[in-house]
């Protein structure tokens, strides 16, 4: 069916662009080549300010870590419990045995 025919939708609802895609792709990259660099900066704030670096933690996770929301709807809290490292899973775990190593 040709472009702009009786009949032809379009692209899917929900599909990605090949530019966006790969644009994702190299931000991607480009955050993995930097953990290194986040982690050492993470520990020296840590070092220089337990206070500013828990803050600089909790929003740096709201990221990666889902928010809560209630399956039903309601009032009711969400009674789930889950560790950090069982959300954030990175390919081999580095990033946290990295992160565990720093502990003192």
């Amino acid at each position: 069916m040709a472009k702009f025919e009786k009949g032809n939708n379009g692209k899917p609802k929900g599909a990605t662009n090949k530019i966006t895609q790969e644009a994702r792709e190299l931000f991607l990259q480009t955050l993995e080549a930097q953990v290194p660099n986040i982690m050492d900066a993470f520990n020296e704030v840590r070092e220089k300010n337990p206070a500013t670096y828990l803050d600089l933690f909790a929003k740096y996770a709201q990221y990666f870590v889902p928010k809560k929301t209630s399956l039903e709807g309601g009032d009711k809290p969400l009674d789930v419990e889950f560790t950090l490292k069982n959300v954030l899973k990175f390919d081999g775990g580095s990033c946290i045995k990295d992160f565990d190593n720093t502990k003192q």
